[in-house]
């Protein structure tokens, strides 16, 4: 545990000495601190400007690390840029299908429709989980449903309709794959979750 906050430090002092305006160092810092403090917002939103590289050098490690922190205090948003980071692997992070899945499942349990998406593409594309397109198109199908409140949980108002869009890939490559009787039952596994699955 003394490892965090040396860690935090060295966060605070990359971000004080490479931040590119004084409104911006200032702002960062007080995010660091805030992060260092435990703040899950905070935490979260580090690991975004780490992951971004717009006002501090990118370094996916330390997104990561930011991520898993606020995943931990359960974070669904963190959770599942963490998973992404895990599934796909980036520079200083090692590839983990397995730990990316769980971190997805967390968050699309909860009802994040990213994540939602994510559970359908990976019972999709055969990278780590046996194919399942019955699976495949009720997570896309939860996942397009609920995309229309990604905004309200992030800041971003394209947000919802990147989900959106990649919910209608997954879908439309999944249905070519089903049978008539395989697509009843999709649909209605997929109504299932809508049900089940709701933002929290």
């Amino acid at each position: 545990m003394r490892s965090l906050p040396i860690v935090l430090i060295l966060i605070l002092l990359t971000i004080s000495a490479q931040a590119q305006e004084a409104s911006s160092q200032c702002e960062l810092q007080q995010i660091a601190i805030d992060a260092a403090l435990g703040n899950t917002d905070a935490q979260y939103n580090l690991g975004v400007e780490f992951y971004r590289g717009a006002n501090v050098p990118r370094d996916y490690a330390k997104a990561a690390t930011m991520w898993k922190m606020a995943s931990t205090s359960g974070s669904v948003e963190a959770a599942n840029n963490l998973g992404f980071l895990k599934y796909y692997g980036r520079p200083g992070v090692q590839r983990d299908y397995a730990e990316g899945i769980r971190l997805w499942r967390f968050a699309a349990e909860r009802g994040f429709a990213e994540s939602q998406v994510h559970m359908g593409q990976a019972y999709s594309d055969g990278r780590f989980l046996k194919p399942n397109f019955v699976e495949a198109y009720a997570w896309a199908t939860v996942g397009k449903h609920y995309s229309s409140k990604m905004s309200e949980k992030i800041d971003d108002p394209q947000i919802g309709n990147e989900v959106e869009r990649d919910a209608e890939k997954v879908l439309a490559d999944v249905r070519k794959k089903l049978s008539s009787l395989e697509l009843i039952e999709a649909e209605k596994r997929a109504a299932e979750y809508i049900n089940k699955y709701v933002p929290r």
